[in-house]
Parts: structure tokens; sequence; C-alpha cells
């Protein structure tokens, strides 16, 4: 009897992650676009997702999605006005996502990456650092 080879160990156990946070950052002026990602393990989620529901999302331009399923649909918002970015200036991509919600995304110029964003960027860098066990920013 022929034995079947054993299915590739990482796909079959590739499940999503539970919660996956990803930014870039592009401009300066250089133009060089840098990018972290988070995908902390199930256990951090809840930490994470708090981290998440502080930024204002809805104040972003352009925010998406609700993490609650019931929650009613609101009813849409004009985008906010947006200033022309500063020459050279750094803009901020950031993306959320988790099980059982829809994915929040949001762009900043440099100077609104401040309170909340800033503590979710901040913990995307680090968290990135800490696996690719470098100081070096994302790439």
């Amino acid at each position: 009897m022929t034995e079947n080879p054993s299915p590739d160990p990482i796909a079959s156990s590739a499940a999503p992650p539970a919660v996956e946070v990803d930014v870039a950052r592009t401009g300066g002026i250089a133009g060089i676009t840098r990018r972290w990602s988070a995908q902390p393990p199930e256990a951090e989620a809840p930490q994470w997702i708090t981290l998440i529901d502080r930024c204002p999302w809805s104040e972003a331009g352009t925010a998406t999605g609700e993490h609650e399923d019931d929650a009613p649909a609101a009813p849409p918002r004009p985008a906010p006005r947006r200033r022309d970015p500063m020459p050279d200036g750094f803009v901020w991509f950031i993306r959320a996502t988790w099980s059982g919600a829809d994915a929040r995304e949001a762009e900043l110029p440099d100077d609104e990456v401040v309170g909340a964003w800033r503590e979710l960027v901040d913990a995307v860098r680090d968290w990135n650092r800490q696996r690719s066990g470098t100081g070096r920013p994302g790439r």
C-alpha cells in the first residue's frame, strides 16, 4: 500500500489570523513606502480590538464596516473635508480586520496620526519588529 504524502503542514494549518492590522506609510522626500503588519494570536485579540475600536474611523474619511452584527446601519455621512497634504509629508494607510467584522480602513496625513491612531500604528510597528527580530522598519 502506497502512503499518500501528508499535506503541507503550513498550508493546512494556515487559518486566517484572529486580528490583522496593516499599516503603510508613504511619501516623504524620497517617496518610499514602508509597510508593517501585525497578526497577533487569538489570545491577544481582545487587546488589539480595543486598540482598533478606540480609533475614530468614522472621522478618517475612508472608514468602513462596523464590528457589531446587530448595530443599526448609520445614515451615510459626508466625508470630512480633507486639506491638501503637506509637501513631502507622510500619508498613512491603516487597515484592520478581525473575525466576524468588516474591514476598517483609514488614510491619514502624518499630523493626524495622534492619540489612538498613534497607539495603533506604534503597536503594529512594534509587533512587526519583534516578529522580524530587527529594529529596522518594515518594507
